[in-house]
């Protein structure tokens, strides 16, 4: 990570900049994640349901 910061800086960008993408990648990742979960969690409880209908 600090070397990421250091090589922003070098190509320009301030390190507020750097910060708020840093977080702003987390962020994403972190919602693309819950949401991959989420996703799993309804499948299987589709999967469930349709072995109690059978």
């Amino acid at each position: 990570m600090l070397e990421l910061l250091g090589d922003a800086q070098v190509a320009g960008w301030t390190k507020e900049e750097v910060l708020a993408a840093m977080i702003e990648v987390a962020d994403n990742t972190a919602l693309a994640m819950q949401q991959n979960v989420l996703l799993s969690v309804e499948t299987e409880l589709r999967k469930l349901m349709k072995k109690k209908d059978v």
